[in-house]
């Protein structure tokens, strides 16, 4: 990891050059979560959407046990503004250190990596992997802080059998008007430790039609907007390490897999098309 202009580490080594236009390619879900029903549900591919649904209501599936940290929108809330910051999270003077922070925190949450039951329980593995989302953000302050997470999934979820994190657009940081806040990093986990997917860059581009695609810090460095994939291979459910991240970046188009060995970081620029 190299020094920043802004005196912090930086995990992001990519020149930034002039963003083009997103590719056109829609809106997706961002990267989450489980359904919190009975672990005795059938396998969702068997049941058309309609039946599906009827079973569900039917079977009167309860509301998910709240999680510290994790928002869920309730009646009269805005689905569309994630509240900020994460309570005893921040803030930070580099974005390095908030993302070091971010790492273990949200891998620490239920059943956000699963890859240690893939040989012994796959099924056990794919009805609980869940997917946390967040914000990382700068503010006018020139302090790095992150949303609260949430595990809203898209309901296709159910029917697909993967996971989906409903990332909100905006952050309601009440102590900032919304548009001082700039938008660094779309951060979420990857349960079985997969790779940036198509969706996950989707999302990224859309947002990028939204949010600047170049930030610049205090002392006139800069940070390109991206979307970020934590991952753990731990077989340890009770303490899952952070051993790395994917990251994908639109401004450059850029894939890069960060791991992390002895408090060290090494990368390596991925093949998009690759597995």
């Amino acid at each position: 990891m190299q020094p920043s202009a802004d005196n912090s580490v930086s995990p992001v080594t990519l020149p930034a050059r002039r963003p083009v236009p997103p590719d056109g390619r829609g809106v997706a879900a961002g990267p989450v979560n489980r359904i919190p029903c009975p672990p005795f549900m059938p396998e969702p591919k068997q049941f058309p959407k309609r039946l599906l649904a009827s079973l569900l209501l039917g079977l009167g599936c309860s509301s998910p046990r709240p999680i510290e940290g994790v928002w869920r929108p309730g009646p009269g809330e805005d689905p569309d503004h994630i509240p900020g910051p994460m309570k005893n999270f921040g803030s930070f003077d580099s974005y390095a250190d908030a993302l070091k922070a971010a790492c273990p925190l949200i891998l620490s949450k239920p059943n956000a990596t699963v890859g240690y039951l893939q040989d012994s329980n796959p099924d056990l593995a794919r009805r609980t992997a869940t997917e946390y989302c967040a914000w990382l953000y700068y503010t006018p302050e020139h302090q790095y802080e992150m949303s609260m997470l949430t595990d809203q999934s898209s309901p296709d979820d159910l029917v697909t059998g993967k996971r989906s994190c409903l990332l909100p657009t905006f952050v309601n940081d009440l102590r900032y008007a919304s548009g001082d806040l700039k938008y660094i990093f779309a951060l979420h986990n990857h349960p079985f430790g997969s790779r940036i997917s198509p969706q996950d860059t989707r999302f990224i581009e859309q947002m990028a039609s939204v949010h600047e695609w170049v930030i610049k810090t205090k002392n006139n460095s800069e940070i390109l907007l991206s979307v970020i994939a934590f991952f753990s291979k731990s077989k340890d459910s009770a303490a899952p390490t952070c051993d790395g991240f994917y990251q994908y970046t639109p401004a450059t188009h850029t894939m890069v897999m960060w791991t992390q060995t002895q408090s060290r970081w090494k990368q390596v620029v991925l093949d998009q098309d690759g597995p």
